[in-house]
């Protein structure tokens, strides 16, 4: 039997994010029409992974394979995912292979250079977080970005770290002639993406990543071989 996909997400208080993961779970299930593919969260929506897990042990799977939708390597998924990851195998006796998380990755870039202007510098607008080397990581996808691109790319923060979305585009405005860009760093729609596109006040913005990363999911099922979850 071959394992399922869970899209392990957050959960938001928001619908809208837990619709977006929904609907990407669906766009994975469009390229692995004969695979399940299934959602679960670590707060605020159902099913829980531990909830999950046992029913898909009853439905008769042994293993699965668990990829985390978070695009940075921050608190959520070093601490947070591993323990739900212990409660569901523990509750359930299923085996379950964690993946990396979707980011960071230079695919996401690619997305998002799809739905920008070739030109102008960018604002790479993320969610935020507290977390150094969360931080360092994305500070790094920028500089690889703004190598490829041939423009300036600086990272800026919906809330928890600075700058700010607006103070960074003001900079880049005011030092560079071609309007800058945000490239929205974010997963799903929700309060942060939504204080992302007010901040861009008229710049050029990209939409929340959503089914485009699709693809990207798959890569990171291919990621556990085999002999790490026994079909």
């Amino acid at each position: 039997m071959t394992p399922p996909i869970v899209l392990l997400g957050h959960g938001s208080p928001d619908p809208r994010s837990a619709a977006g993961l929904r609907s990407l779970a669906r766009a994975v299930a469009r390229r692995e029409p004969d695979r399940v593919v299934e959602v679960a969260f670590l707060d605020h929506d159902d099913p829980g992974l531990t909830g999950l897990a046992l029913e898909l042990a009853w439905a008769g799977h042994q293993t699965a394979i668990v990829v985390p939708a978070f695009l940075t390597t921050a608190y959520h998924v070093r601490s947070d995912v591993p323990r739900a990851i212990a409660f569901a195998e523990d509750a359930s006796g299923m085996r379950l292979a964690v993946t990396p998380p979707l980011g960071p990755d230079p695919a996401l870039l690619a997305v998002m250079a799809g739905r920008l202007p070739a030109d102008g510098p960018v604002v790479l607008a993320c969610a935020g977080t507290r977390d150094a080397q969360a931080q360092q990581d994305l500070d790094e996808l920028a500089q690889a970005w703004a190598q490829d691109r041939g423009t300036e790319v600086v990272v800026a923060y919906a809330a928890m770290a600075e700058p700010d979305v607006a103070t960074a585009l003001a900079a880049l405005d005011r030092d560079t002639a071609t309007p800058a860009v945000v490239a929205s760093y974010v997963l799903f729609p929700g309060v942060l993406p939504d204080r992302i596109a007010a901040a861009a006040a008229g710049h050029a913005i990209s939409a929340p990543l959503g089914d485009d990363v699709a693809d990207l999911v798959l890569q990171r099922v291919r990621t556990v071989t085999v002999g790490s979850v026994p079909a």
